[in-house]
């Protein structure tokens, strides 16, 4: 029987709980806010860590399927994405339909299931589908290095392509001063190639599937120093970067440089923790949700209506006030999230025994 990864399903836990740590920025109007002050200095330290959330899925990927090879057996695997996806859209057009009002048919219904509309947070599963199709080819490239040093170059060659011009066209060069006041303008003054940028969830796979293979040989104290470093580093950087003006996104978006180097020191730093010898309720929770956190993901866009469209934001009015029930809103946001898609794993788990009571009778 094969042993359980539960480094694997820890950081599936801390990948999922971290995209509703982004998005309660999102939800209370930290993007509407002038940066300045302490407590903006905070926030943007705080952004710089959750932001890892969807990078750590991506590295994840490589890192457990890596191996996988072209066969038909192969293609089966997505069927349970494709399910858990159009259960949680449905899901997401039920509330839009009877708790929302929103106009809806059945034509447009299945119209945004098909173009990844009906759940708000599918622009992830639209990538997948396309990486899932694709991994079997990566696995080929990748597998097919003689060396660690030809690995190391394609890792190397996939971050200038796709993270490089994040980092470096981000400047207006043009005008004097501009590194005394950065926000001067959004104009920003290309110095390398940026046209393969869209493909930073390949550059993420081949991260994965190097970790597994070679790890990464850094001690665990020296791993969290690194970790705090950055987070506070490219925090007060991106505070320096919107001083003064709303929140620039810059080379912290998902395909920044940013979030690639604290995606991968958080990555590692689960990595070489021992969740296998942790209580048994601990590792069974962890697990659990595991199970069911891409449904959790994607259903959490309802419970972010219902947390901070009824409760929080028509209750607390300024902004930064928000801010300060991050601890009460996110783990409701995630528990309304874990028990709606507990649900749909369960219509799942109901449908694969109709199905397969259907089938041995025939």
């Amino acid at each position: 029987m094969k042993k359980r990864d539960y480094n694997a399903d820890l950081i599936r836990c801390v990948a999922v709980y971290s995209v509703l740590s982004v998005h309660f920025l999102l939800r209370t109007g930290f993007y509407s806010e002038i940066v300045e002050g302490p407590l903006m200095v905070f926030m943007c330290m705080y952004r710089s860590l959750f932001m890892a959330c969807v990078p750590l899925f991506m590295i994840l990927t490589g890192y457990l399927m890596c191996q996988k090879i072209l066969c038909r057996s192969y293609y089966k695997g997505i069927w349970k994405t494709v399910e858990i996806y159009v259960l949680a859209s449905i899901a997401c057009l039920l509330f839009k339909r009877f708790v929302l009002n929103y106009d809806m048919t059945i034509r447009k219904a299945v119209l945004d299931i098909l173009s990844f509309d009906a759940a708000n947070y599918a622009w992830y599963v639209e990538m997948y589908f396309g990486l899932f199709l694709l991994i079997p080819f990566l696995n080929l490239i990748y597998n097919g290095l003689r060396s660690q040093k030809e690995k190391k170059i394609l890792l190397l060659t996939m971050i200038a392509l796709t993270m490089l011009p994040k980092i470096l066209n981000n400047f207006d060069l043009t005008t004097e001063g501009w590194w005394s006041n950065p926000p001067v303008s959004k104009e920003y003054n290309p110095i390398v190639p940026g046209f393969f940028t869209a493909m930073y969830p390949i550059t993420y796979y081949f991260i994965g599937a190097y970790l597994r293979e070679y790890g990464w040989k850094l001690k665990k104290r020296w791993n969290l120093l690194l970790l705090f470093g950055a987070v506070a580093g490219f925090g007060l950087y991106n505070y320096y970067r919107s001083y003064g003006v709303k929140f620039i996104w810059g080379s912290n978006s998902t395909w920044g440089g940013e979030n690639l180097i604290t995606a991968v020191l958080l990555f590692t730093l689960l990595l070489h923790l021992h969740p296998e010898r942790w209580p048994r309720p601990v590792k069974s929770s962890l697990v659990f949700i595991s199970k069911v956190s891409f449904g959790l993901y994607l259903v959490s866009w309802i419970a972010d209506q219902i947390v901070y469209g009824n409760f929080l934001n028509p209750h607390v009015m300024v902004v930064s006030e928000r801010w300060k029930y991050y601890l009460a809103a996110v783990p409701a946001s995630f528990l309304l999230s874990l028990g709606m898609s507990t649900v749909l794993s369960l219509v799942q788990g109901v449908r694969r025994m109709g199905w397969a009571l259907v089938k041995s009778r025939k």
